[in-house]
């Protein structure tokens, strides 16, 4: 009987590792360093284009969810340990994250663009760039791309998205590549970004391995309740027209 109890505990443990908790909240972790989509205001507040999607994800799922800002070197291995729920911090799909965290439906397909200060780059080449100073957010499909090609350039990494910007604009980095629409909307679009441009070309997950699939919330291999929950809730946020909304309002000037 004892063996027996064992088993049917153990059985009982992997049917919860695969469902959504009843009690309590679904923790989601996003690393605020990243506008527009996601930061925190003023009044200490997460927000952005992210922030809004997953709230209203959760809600069309009729999940309670606790969005929280962590650090971007913790978060995947936080889903990893259970420390999170999901995360949705602009993760980019790839093969090698497949294998350690579930992810959603995709819901956007990021540009990734180097940046510069105005006339400085004219040739963004692995040889047009040897010897530059290029920053990158550290564990980001940019860092994978850049360090696997600019073997020549001195990369700089940076544990948040918006610290490489202040070196640029200090002089101690030549480029940085990021989003597209990360550049454009949280420093170019600022008095601190008016001396500088979008230089080389516009690169997508179709140009290299290194930017992946897509864009989509991660989750923990274990909880494939929560993974069938997110995307019927992002399902019906696409299909009521609330993502549209949500690009339009963040993006439609770009």
């Amino acid at each position: 009987m004892k063996k027996m109890s064992k088993v049917l505990l153990a059985v009982a443990a992997m049917s919860l590792a695969g469902s959504v908790l009843a009690n309590g909240p679904i923790t989601i972790a996003t690393d605020a360093t990243f506008p527009p989509f996601e930061s925190v205001d003023d009044a200490g507040k997460l927000v952005g284009y992210d922030i809004e999607l997953a709230e209203a994800v959760c809600k069309a799922a009729a999940l309670d969810c606790n969005i929280i800002n962590a650090a971007w070197d913790g978060m995947i291995p936080g889903l990893i340990a259970g420390k999170y729920d999901a995360l949705i911090s602009q993760l980019t799909v790839t093969d090698a994250r497949r294998k350690v965290m579930a992810f959603s439906d995709i819901y956007e397909r990021p540009v990734f663009r180097f940046v510069a200060r105005k006339g400085a780059i004219s040739d963004t080449s692995p040889q047009g760039m040897k010897g530059k100073v290029i920053a990158v957010q550290t564990g980001t499909p940019m860092d994978a791309w850049v360090s696997k090609n600019y073997r020549q350039s001195t990369i700089k990494r940076y544990d948040g998205g918006s610290a490489p910007y202040l070196d640029l604009a200090a002089g101690r980095a030549d480029v940085h590549m990021s989003y597209e629409a990360q550049i454009i909307h949280s420093f170019l679009k600022k008095e601190s970004g008016k001396d500088y441009e979008l230089v080389g070309p516009r690169l997508t997950g179709k140009d290299a391995p290194e930017f992946g699939e897509g864009v989509a919330i991660a989750i923990n291999k274990k909880n494939s309740a929560l993974l069938e929950k997110i995307n019927q809730g992002l399902a019906s946020v696409r299909a009521d027209g609330q993502l549209d909304a949500l690009n339009k309002k963040y993006f439609s000037a770009e």
